[in-house]
C-alpha cells in the first residue's frame, strides 16, 4: 500500500482544523483548509493545486476573521450597555441629585448634577459607582 503527498497533506490539514478546536483563536483553520484541498487537488488536478490552496487560505482568513473572532467584540454589559440611552424620569432625583429608574426590568440608582423632575427626558452618560450619571436632555 502506496500512501502519497496528497493523502498525507489531507491528513495533516484536518489535523491542524481539529486542533483549532482545541486551542481556538490561531488561524489553523486557514492552514488546515488550504492543506486539505492542496492534498485534494493534487489528487485529481495537480496543475491547479496550488492556486486553490492560497486562495481558499485566504478566503478561509476573510471569513474567519469576519464572522469568528470579530464577534462579540463590542457586546457591553451591566451598566455600560445603558450609557447613551435617553429615558423619561419616573420619579423625582432627591436633594442630593439621586433617584431610581427602571430600565429594561431593572432598577438603577441614578445620579444627577441639577435638579431632576419626574417626566424629564435625560441622557445616561457614565457611570460613578453603582449609579448611572444622567444629564437632561435639551
Amino acid at each position: 500500500m502506496e500512501i502519497d503527498t496528497g493523502s498525507i497533506l489531507i491528513l495533516i490539514g484536518l489535523l491542524l482544523i481539529l486542533f483549532e478546536a482545541v486551542t481556538p483563536g490561531l488561524y489553523l483553520p486557514a492552514v488546515g483548509i488550504s492543506l486539505t484541498i492542496y492534498g485534494i487537488m493534487l489528487l485529481y488536478y495537480p496543475s491547479l493545486a496550488f492556486p486553490f490552496a492560497i486562495l481558499s487560505g485566504i478566503l478561509t482568513i476573510v471569513l474567519m476573521h469576519y464572522l469568528v473572532y470579530n464577534v462579540g467584540k463590542d457586546i457591553k454589559i451591566g451598566a455600560e450597555k445603558y450609557i447613551g440611552r435617553i429615558i423619561t424620569l419616573s420619579e423625582d432625583l432627591d436633594e442630593q441629585g439621586y433617584g431610581l429608574i427602571t430600565i429594561d426590568n431593572e432598577k438603577w440608582h441614578v445620579k444627577g448634577n441639577e435638579p431632576l423632575k419626574k417626566g424629564d427626558r435625560v441622557k445616561i452618560v457614565g457611570i460613578e459607582g453603582v449609579s448611572l450619571v444622567i444629564e437632561k436632555v435639551k
